[in-house]
């Protein structure tokens, strides 16, 4: 696993946790301030927007992280009954298109973006471009997209999907000695 890979996934875990931080601190806020004071919940509409556009760019930059821990769907069943080279060859073939899908997906989503920037369409209630949340299409698919290359390029393989940053702790190494 290179370092820039490594020092991109620890960012994008980063980013998202501050993302879902900021989601659950407007949230509260807003319900909060229902409760409190009626009156000026009035003045908060702009919660429900910002949490939808930070819920899309979550998810979008989730992508990558996704099949870089091997949580993304697959057939495994399938998979398994293959022979080793089989295998390998049937994983590159994934990884050819997977990453052809996402470079497509990346590109159209530039295109929409761009549009949507050049006609000044902006959100209702927070005033900011809505070229801002269309980003996060081509942003989260271009992430995706170096994930499969990496994979293609053997610079991700299943050893990475298991080391420290990302895994989920082993029951077998955490039960008690006896």
């Amino acid at each position: 696993m290179s370092i820039g890979l490594r020092w991109l996934a620890r960012l994008e875990q980063a980013l998202l946790g501050t993302i879902l931080l900021v989601m659950v601190v407007f949230y509260s806020g807003a319900v909060l301030l229902r409760e409190v004071s009626p009156d000026l919940a009035q003045n908060i509409a702009w919660v429900d927007e910002a949490t939808r556009y930070l819920l899309v760019w979550m998810i979008f930059l989730g992508l990558g992280i996704a099949l870089q821990q091997g949580k993304h769907i697959a057939m495994a069943a399938y998979l398994d009954r293959l022979g080793p080279g089989l295998q390998q060859v049937l994983r590159k073939c994934i990884d050819i298109a997977g990453l052809a899908f996402c470079l497509y997906v990346a590109w159209i989503g530039i295109e929409i973006t761009r549009l949507i920037f050049a006609t000044g369409q902006r959100s209702p209630t927070l005033g900011i471009s809505a070229g801002l949340l269309y980003l996060a299409l081509p942003v989260g698919f271009a992430l995706l997209a170096l994930r499969y290359a990496a994979s293609l390029f053997g610079l991700l393989d299943e050893r990475w999907f298991s080391e420290a940053v990302f895994s989920e702790p082993d029951p077998a190494s955490s039960a008690p000695e006896r």
